[in-house]
């Protein structure tokens, strides 16, 4: 498997059908276009490809962004990995390839958002990469209308990244949590734990009235944590069915 950056109508094309695929849209569901990914290549933003051979299997883009104390970085729009294709590090090598990129250019942090009920990406994003989630924004997107969470919240968490940081290695992660409930919160010292299922699409399937209003008590219990000045370092399995992330207080002013 190789990362490069996606150059060229066909290839803009494929990252489409791929982002398709992979976010479960239907015919008719807006998605992100080939003009545009070809107008970011262009234009100082990112669009890299993983390739297992000549076969796209994951992607992702960004551009640049500027916050209101004047700070620069790069937003990670989205990045996407078929399904065959999980757990073979290809997301990784994709935000390793977007960092190269982005660095090329100068600039040295990158954000994006993820949604908090998938502790999976939330483990990647914070014990793999080591970004820490510093802002929260609930219901960003409004309702969701199309792909796996029709008719649920839109909350988000928003990470930074310091792309000149080494990467986390497994020393350097928090240790392994204890169970807390899901919804529920624990005191750990100075840190804050919150439980949540380990697998959302396994909980939705099963209940999915629950998984709403669990969704609410993320938006009220994450909303309340950022505001009084904490992050998100962490998000590890405690059980086999549950995750725990771990706040901490972020000393690091944030606008």
């Amino acid at each position: 498997m190789h990362v490069r950056p996606l150059s060229g109508p066909a290839e803009m094309r494929a990252a489409v059908a791929l982002y398709r695929e992979v976010f479960r849209l239907g015919a008719t569901d807006p998605a992100v276009s080939p003009r545009l990914l070809i107008s970011l290549a262009h234009n100082g933003g990112s669009v890299v490809g993983a390739f297992d051979g000549d076969d796209l299997v994951g992607f992702a883009y960004g551009f640049g962004g500027v916050d209101p104390a004047g700070r620069v970085y790069h937003y990670s729009q989205m990045a996407a990995v078929r399904d065959d294709q999980q757990g073979r590090g290809v997301g990784r090598a994709l935000k390793l390839g977007q960092r190269a990129q982005v660095l090329g250019t100068g600039v040295t942090a990158m954000r994006w958002s993820f949604d908090p009920v998938r502790t999976r990406n939330a483990h990647f994003n914070l014990d793999v990469l080591g970004a820490v989630a510093r802002w929260f924004e609930p219901n960003l997107l409004g309702v969701e209308e199309v792909g796996r969470d029709r008719g649920m919240r839109t909350d988000r968490l928003i990470v930074e990244w310091d792309l000149t940081a080494a990467l986390p290695s497994s020393r350097d992660r928090a240790p392994k949590p204890p169970r807390v409930g899901w919804g529920d919160t624990a005191r750990d010292g100075d840190a804050v734990l919150f439980g949540l299922p380990s697998d959302w699409e396994a909980r939705v399937a099963a209940d999915r009235d629950a998984s709403i209003a669990l969704r609410e008590r993320v938006a009220d219990v994450m909303g309340r944590l950022v505001a009084d000045g904490y992050a998100a370092v962490s998000c590890a399995v405690a059980a086999r069915d549950t995750a725990v992330y771990r706040f901490v207080p972020d000393p690091q002013e944030k606008h």
